[in-house]
């Protein structure tokens, strides 16, 4: 409302309800009738003259007694190029006309008046002072809107309808903007410990919704259902949740087209057989996602469904070291022996004898198939006879189930006592022994690269982390780190290049028998029976996990899951969920003595036993896919 008064023609106006606009004047702001709310507002320009004690209300052709006006607050004196606008954090807020502002979507109609007005050259708002008497009217802001006028929309009125703007993208588009939006952000392993173990809960939680609302958008609409279930949607769910992809698809090389068939006759012959290089087809990754969702919930305690238990004897004695990839188990024992068994049979392929004088305690290996079929690689065995073997192992044939054939390259002494555990890298071999000693010795010429001393009782167990080796020239990075688990209850990591303590680590009650090391996470056991989570770069027990009932013998740990798997002395498996910190399954009476070690994929676990078995607990069965995709 304002309360500028101006000539009187009573003939012209009414008390309140009466018309009080001139049948000839001209309404100049009937353009505001395009203008983002439509309203059409009058000004007291408008109008030719009212009496002295009405005022015009605005956006109405009335006038009302002064006395129930409400005045506008008076115009500010000057304005230099730019106006200093309160929010309401305190804070100034500058507003210049000549750039966007964010006022244009907050104040449309002030804006749509503004950017209407004839333009000046921006020299003028500095040089002189404004005449608000000449500007144009501010067309229903000059005061308090009454009666909801800024509200009114003179009919017909169109209905307010959504746009479907998904549908109306081209399919690649609309393909790519689901894909990202159905793929939550991995947890970076390489990140402080804290931030892994608070991402991986997070991951979990944002992979649920993003499937929840890839079932919401396939009932939108026959449109949005095809879009929801093509191949390429899943594809990226597949990888969001769960962040590699099946070796066997991973990359796929693009297809080539398919050979012109021949006519003959009016008829068409068979198709030729596709040549041996030609793309596999592409995998249903519905199915996949559906299986290996299924998977994981088997994991998760599950308890309707149990893993499948098979045990594999061959050992004379205890074991009490294994390894697994893809394709084969190895295992070391008591008995001085090494055997390879094919992961998908449990068939024995190879033992390995004579080289130990002692206890197989150890090992680590390699094994990659080449473009002919045929497996190598490299295996590294340690024993109670104080010696490192270093192996080379090849196949003669493809197949997982061809026999293995090892040779020793090299018998890698030192140590004073029993080698309790080792590491391999693409250039460090690192051993353990009871002498408490650690040597790191170079994987290319085999040579003693450094020997790490600070403990006062036999290490059983080491970490190694990789370094940037390809960087470490240009002096980023390290050259790979080392953490090392005592008898004396104490966690030491070790720069490798330098040879430095980094840190040490105290928290557990009493010895430490097993440990891993990725990333920024460091976990450890312990004969007090706890686990222990730390951070290797501030050297802090993030979380304590307590379960077992005997001491710790060996742990297991996938940092793209979260999933820690862990083996004790009392004869149990537990698998633990590190997001929350909390068991989610444990395996009992899989083995009838002490475990020794264990190690675990996307599928199973395999375990070893003083009782001299070898036990898989398979989760796959029965998931209607090749479990072999998942890794």
């Amino acid at each position: 409302m304002n309360s500028l008064q101006l000539t009187p023609t009573p003939n012209r106006l009414r008390r309140r309800g009466m018309p009080a606009t001139p049948p000839n004047s001209t309404q100049r702001f009937s353009r505001l009738l395009t203008s983002v709310l439509g309203s059409p507002f009058l000004t007291t320009s408008d109008i030719a003259s009212i009496p002295p004690h009405l005022d015009l209300v605005d956006g109405e052709d009335t006038a009302v007694p002064h006395s129930e006006t409400v005045t506008r607050p008076p115009s500010p004196e000057n304005l230099y190029g730019f106006e200093v606008v309160h929010r309401e954090d305190g804070e100034e807020w500058p507003f210049n006309f000549k750039r966007a502002s964010p006022f244009r979507s907050l104040l449309p109609r002030i804006w749509d008046v503004i950017s209407a007005s004839p333009p000046r050259a921006a020299a003028s708002y500095i040089q002189k002072e404004i005449d608000y008497a000449k500007l144009p009217p501010l067309d229903g802001e000059e005061g308090e809107l009454i009666d909801d006028e800024a509200c009114f929309f003179c009919p017909p009125v169109r209905a307010v309808t959504g746009i479907d703007i998904l549908t109306l993208l081209p399919p690649e588009l609309s393909l790519h903007i689901l894909s990202l939006l159905l793929s939550p952000t991995r947890p970076d392993p390489r990140a402080p410990a804290s931030t892994v173990l608070a991402d991986l809960g997070e991951h979990a939680e944002a992979s649920n919704v993003a499937l929840q609302s890839l079932i919401a958008c396939r009932a939108v609409s026959r449109k949005w259902s095809r879009l929801a279930s093509d191949n390429a949607v899943w594809r990226a769910a597949f990888v969001g949740r769960w962040g590699v992809l099946p070796p066997s698809v991973s990359p796929i090389p693009p297809p080539k087209p398919p050979p012109t068939p021949r006519v003959n006759s009016g008829r068409m012959k068979k198709l030729p057989a596709l040549p041996p290089d030609a793309a596999p087809l592409a995998p249903e990754w519905q199915s996949l996602y559906r299986a290996r969702l299924e998977l994981d919930r088997r994991w998760d305690g599950n308890e309707q469904w149990e893993p499948r238990a098979t045990g594999l004897t061959g050992h004379a004695d205890s074991v009490y070291c294994l390894e697994f990839s893809r394709t084969h188990i190895i295992t070391g024992s008591r008995d001085r022996t090494v055997k390879v068994w094919s992961l998908r049979t449990g068939k024995l392929l190879a033992t390995f004898a004579g080289r130990h004088r002692g206890s197989v305690l150890c090992l680590k290996f390699e094994l990659e198939v080449g473009k002919d079929g045929c497996a190598k690689g490299i295996l590294v065995t340690g024993s109670s006879d104080c010696s490192v073997c270093v192996w080379d192992m090849w196949t003669d044939r493809p197949g997982d189930e061809a026999p293995v054939h090892a040779e020793v390259r090299a018998v890698l002494k030192g140590h004073g006592g029993g080698v309790l555990d080792l590491r391999i890298d693409q250039r460090w071999i690192v051993s353990c022994s009871k002498d408490a000693a650690i040597r790191v010795w170079a994987r290319d010429t085999l040579a003693l690269h450094r020997t790490l001393r600070g403990h006062e009782g036999p290490v059983n167990a080491v970490g190694l982390q990789s370094g940037d080796y390809a960087q470490e020239e240009a002096g980023v990075g390290h050259g790979g780190r080392v953490v090392s688990a005592s008898g004396d209850g104490k966690m030491i990591l070790w720069d490798i290049a330098s040879g430095e303590r980094v840190r040490t680590f105290e928290g557990h009650d009493r010895g430490l028998a097993c440990i891993e090391f990725k990333g920024d996470l460091i976990i450890s056991g312990s004969n007090d029976c706890k686990i222990k989570i730390w951070s290797a770069a501030s050297g802090a027990c993030l979380r304590t996990l307590v379960g077992h009932e005997a001491l710790v013998r060996a742990l297991s740990f996938d940092p793209r899951s979260g999933r820690l798997v862990s083996a004790s002395y009392d004869r149990s498996v537990r698998v633990w969920d590190l997001g929350t910190g909390k068991v989610v399954r444990v395996v009992k009476n899989s083995h009838t003595s002490h475990i020794f070690d264990v190690k675990f994929d996307a599928r199973r676990i395999v375990s070893t036993s003083h009782d001299q078995k070898i036990v898989v607990l398979d989760f796959s069965g029965g998931l209607g896919v090749d479990a072999g995709l998942f890794v």
